[in-house]
């Protein structure tokens, strides 16, 4: 078998893992125990989508847009990043107005998805403006680079 056909099983396999955690684990009746688990179902949907495109890139597909599609993306990414900007600066700051610990490690938690989501935009439409074919280097960097903490949990809240 080959490795993009074993990321489409993975994929399948988070989905099915997403489903299964909705199905086991909704209506509890404790609104900080579904929504946690809910979290990890979400989780799974998008390392689902990952493992998608690991499998679209090993396959050598094409990432190129046409004009048109490009001035589009332009303007949503630049609406979005101001988003994220502004969603950075009311985390941080919900964060540090907490005295709950556990709500105050999930603001944290939501803090560091928006910084590296920030980034990951602004890089994101770097490329689109570059007006070229998005290689594969170029996804790989935007991925694993380009993120502040390299991949790895950031050590600033530990």
């Amino acid at each position: 078998m080959k490795l993009s056909e074993e990321l489409e099983n993975m994929a399948k396999l988070e989905e099915e893992y997403a489903i299964r955690l909705d199905k086991d684990f909704r209506g509890w009746g404790n609104l900080a125990v579904d929504a946690l688990i809910e979290t990890i179902a979400l989780d799974s949907k998008k390392h689902a989508i990952l493992y998608r495109t690991a499998a679209y890139l090993i396959e050598e597909k094409s990432l190129a847009l046409i004009d048109i599609q490009l001035e589009d993306l332009e303007k949503r990414l630049k609406k979005h990043i101001e988003v994220e900007k502004e969603m950075i600066k009311k985390a941080s700051k919900y964060a540090d107005e907490v005295d709950n610990v556990g709500a105050k490690n999930l603001l944290r938690e939501i803090y560091m998805d928006e910084v590296r989501h920030h980034p990951f935009m602004k890089n994101l439409l770097e490329l689109v403006l570059k007006a070229e074919t998005i290689t594969e280097e170029d996804v790989f960097n935007l991925v694993f680079r380009d993120l502040p903490t390299g991949g790895a949990p950031d050590p600033i809240f530990e």
